[in-house]
């Protein structure tokens, strides 16, 4: 019986600490799409992976901001990510997510201002998913939406 106690107060403990963690790690970011509907634009990129389906990443990819990049160090890194529906509910896919890996680098645009089509431009943190990823979370139409990510 104090076996059974101590493992239940242990699973008590264990769930408390990763509910707590889990919504302590969320940040807040933006996410667009490139590469098409069948996500061949994808492949190859910034980290060097190549073909992403012979490889195994598949379509849910993304490339990310000069601020998330870390000069290559998030290459292979898994991103979990929501779209922020608290913002923007009539694009986001209420109650969906998705699990994506870091594949490529989304270059700054200079020319043009963060919140208007320089998505990448430090410092601000951005994901350019596949456009097959963006669709498991958001509506094309949409184009840009704040999201939610943990690493």
């Amino acid at each position: 019986m104090a076996t059974r106690f101590v493992l239940l107060l242990i699973l008590v403990s264990i769930a408390s600490e990763y509910d707590g963690a889990a919504a302590a790690t969320w940040s807040s970011a933006h996410a667009t799409f490139y590469g098409g509907s069948d996500a061949s634009g994808t492949m190859g990129g910034a980290c060097g992976y190549g073909n992403l389906y012979n490889d195994g990443y598949g379509i849910n990819n993304a490339a990310l901001s000069t601020a998330l990049f870390n000069s290559g160090k998030s290459c292979g890194a898994c991103y979990q990510i929501v779209c922020d529906s608290r913002k923007v509910p009539q694009w986001c896919l209420k109650g969906t997510y998705i699990t994506i890996t870091a594949t490529n680098y989304c270059p700054p645009n200079n020319n043009l201002p963060s919140d208007n089509g320089g998505w990448c431009n430090p410092p601000r943190q951005h994901f350019d998913m596949s456009q097959p990823a963006y669709e498991k979370i958001a509506i094309y139409r949409a184009g840009i939406v704040p999201i939610l990510y943990r690493r």
